[in-house]
């Protein structure tokens, strides 16, 4: 079997000779099936490429890829009725990270029985590798090896894609080809950035199917640390968080010629855990839901690095921050935003202004909680799903109180309006809500009596209904955005409404705020909606 070194359209059609120059390989005979692919760390020109089934016996090849990575193969009939094995070795490539050339070792694309066919595309990365070693190694099914990886990086590699080098700009290739190629390419960035070689990759790949293979990426199995090959690292246990971090790093790294923007390669692996030098930190879950955009409080644990002891006394800040396709934005920061609880534990509270996942999974772009602890950083990447059931948040915009839009022109200032609490029983119910403006796209200063705006000091109004309308009760100003009001007649564990107004007075402006930016309507746009459940979740 010899080498094909034409394009993948070519290739998908055996390279007949007698219509194609340039290619060597013979077209497949009636009991043998044409497939082809591509070997990617990077495009690995050179490497040699067999089929084997799952005891090693080589089924077809080898052939050799081209300088895009290439191959083409023709695989006995009477071998497609079972498991295969994609597996390459050698060959050279441009390592996406460092930009230097780089040797190749062993990666695999498992392609479960009967999933090939004549013209069928199998292409092997990083994240087919450590899937293939998962089912070679570890004794874990297709399915179980797929969803574990997911679980773990973020997505699950699809072989039939062919991916599209991240260091060349390319207006063909398709979003998943490009997506495939910057995956890859975060592997070569996470390499890097844990302080291995460009060729060390490889061990990498064995060590984190290692780590999978009881299900968790943490850095350890069940014989403990996890060494990478005889590099001298280990993983560690931020692994997950550091892979995430590796693909923020390689988004912004020069030799990415993708084109992607941050909404394109959102959906980031969520990591609850985080290293610094001194600490390490957990992000700990509050309930059984995620976060959902609106107010979401969770608490952070804190402990030694290197004794595990807890530790207290710290004054932890917190920068979230939304990075989206264009544009990036952070969100109100509430003045207890972080509080300790006792025990290294410290309760968090922050206020997102909106998803980044939609509930078709499409994604918004990334959500980054930077916190500083002594001078050290450690970020989380939470999914932050849209608000399902009760209303979370609620928007009012400014009229002749305008703001400079991302675009340049004046905009009515959006007034954001989170539910805080609802609290009460027997259709009693006290209520609150967390008020915050925008001043920029970086600055939302929470909204009080005497809080200042564009300069100017606030005299500020809500009002809430529990009628539809038909009375309006003053909630109290709580201090640092959060109004209040008690006493509300709502129905136990059924929908119900509450509308709330606000008015702002201040130097430059007296208005009451709309849902539209345009002049007030008297109950049509002068007011926003919480549908809620009184004793709900």
């Amino acid at each position: 079997m010899k080498v094909c070194s034409l394009a993948p359209l070519a290739l998908a059609v055996g390279c007949s000779i007698g219509l194609l120059s340039g290619c060597s390989s013979s077209s497949s005979s009636s009991n043998e099936t044409a497939i082809s692919g591509s070997i990617v760390a990077a495009p690995v020109n050179g490497a040699e490429v067999s089929v084997i089934d799952v005891n090693g016996n080589v089924v077809a090849g080898p052939v050799t890829t081209n300088t895009q990575g290439e191959y083409a193969i023709n695989v006995p009939n009477a071998s497609l009725a079972q498991d295969l094995i994609v597996k390459s070795s050698g060959g050279t490539f441009m390592d996406e990270a460092t930009g230097s050339s780089a040797n190749a070792a062993e990666m695999f694309a498992y392609a479960s029985a009967n999933s090939v066919g004549s013209g069928s595309k199998v292409s092997a990365t990083p994240g087919s590798t450590i899937i293939a070693k998962l089912v070679m190694n570890h004794n874990k099914t297709m399915t179980q090896a797929q969803e574990i990886f997911k679980n773990a990086f973020g997505y699950t590699p699809d072989t039939s894609v062919m991916p599209a080098d991240a260091m060349t700009a390319s207006t063909d290739a398709s979003d998943a080809e490009k997506l495939s190629g910057f995956r890859a390419a975060a592997f070569s960035q996470l390499a890097m950035d844990l302080g291995l070689s460009q060729n060390d990759q490889f061990e990498m790949f064995t060590a984190l199917a290692k780590d999978l293979s009881d299900d968790v990426l943490d850095g350890v199995d069940g014989s403990g640390a996890i060494n990478i090959g005889t590099t001298g690292f280990n993983l560690e246990a931020d692994i997950q968080n550091r892979f995430t971090l590796a693909l923020i790093n390689f988004k912004a790294n020069t030799n990415n010629l993708s084109g992607l923007d941050n909404a394109q390669i959102g959906n980031v692996p969520f990591a609850k855990i985080a290293l610094t030098n001194t600490y390490k930190i957990e992000y700990v879950q509050m309930g059984m839901m995620e976060a959902m955009a609106g107010k979401s409080t969770f608490r952070i644990h804190i402990t030694n690095r290197q004794t595990d002891a807890d530790v207290t006394g710290l004054t932890p800040m917190l920068m979230p921050m939304m990075h989206m396709a264009t544009r990036n934005h952070s969100t109100p920061k509430p003045v207890t935003a972080v509080t300790e609880i006792g025990a290294g534990v410290y309760e968090v509270t922050t206020y997102y202004l909106m998803p980044s996942q939609m509930a078709d999974g499409m994604s918004m772009g990334f959500w980054d909680l930077k916190f500083t602890v002594s001078g050290e950083e450690a970020h989380f990447y939470p999914t932050v799903m849209m608000a399902m059931g009760d209303t979370l948040q609620v928007r009012l915009k400014g009229v002749d109180d305008k703001v400079m839009s991302m675009t340049g022109g004046m905009v009515g200032r959006n007034y954001f309006i989170f539910k805080d609490s609802l609290t009460g029983s027997m259709g009693n119910y006290d209520f609150s809500v967390f008020i915050a403006a925008q001043e920029t796209m970086m600055s939302f200063p929470a909204v009080f009596d005497t809080s200042v705006l564009s300069g100017n000091a606030l005299d500020v109004t809500v009002e809430i209904s529990d009628d539809d309308g038909a009375s309006w009760t003053l909630a109290t100003d709580a201090g640092n955005g959060v109004w209040s009001v008690t006493g509300l007649t709502l129905l136990d564990a059924q929908e119900d409404q509450i509308r709330i107004r606000l008015t702002v007075n201040d130097t430059a402006n007296d208005e009451m705020k709309t849902t539209d930016g345009t002049v007030r309507v008297n109950d049509t746009n002068d007011y926003a909606t919480f549908t809620v459940t009184p004793g709900s979740m």
